[in-house]
């Protein structure tokens, strides 16, 4: 009785040649050990923070100084003894408005006076010369 060689019959065997994997396995290695601490690196950033919507603008109300000692006040008619008061109002309800002042060329200049004396006396501060 002969004992046949079960390899022989079915043709060699093929084998898997590990040395190619090995080798790209190994440069890759050494790609991941180069690359590694060059992740740790930290940029400093400043990015864009959220603001908030700018304010409104502050609201705007025209003294009109005309001839003759005439004020006008958001367009009424105002003695100069109530300027003072209908300004105090005013700032009580619009703080932070501006005051714009408007001269008439023909205006004498103790009108004018009289009118930012009394812008200062009732507490406006924020005053624009027209």
């Amino acid at each position: 009785m002969a004992f046949a060689d079960v390899r022989s019959d079915r043709g060699s065997m093929a084998e898997i040649n590990i040395t190619p994997l090995v080798d790209v396995m190994l440069v890759l290695l050494v790609i991941f050990m180069v690359t590694a601490p060059l992740l740790d690196h930290r940029m400093d950033l400043t990015l864009p923070q959220r603001t908030p919507p700018p304010p409104q603008p502050p609201a705007i109300v025209l003294l009109e100084v005309a001839p003759g000692d005439v004020f006008r006040l958001a367009g009424q008619a105002v003695a100069p003894a109530q300027l003072q008061a209908l300004l105090e109002g005013q700032r009580r309800d619009q703080p932070g408005f501006v005051l714009k002042l408007a001269v008439h060329p023909d205006a004498d200049y103790q009108s004018a006076t009289t009118a930012l004396a009394a812008a200062n006396r009732a507490g406006v501060h924020n005053i624009s010369l027209d």
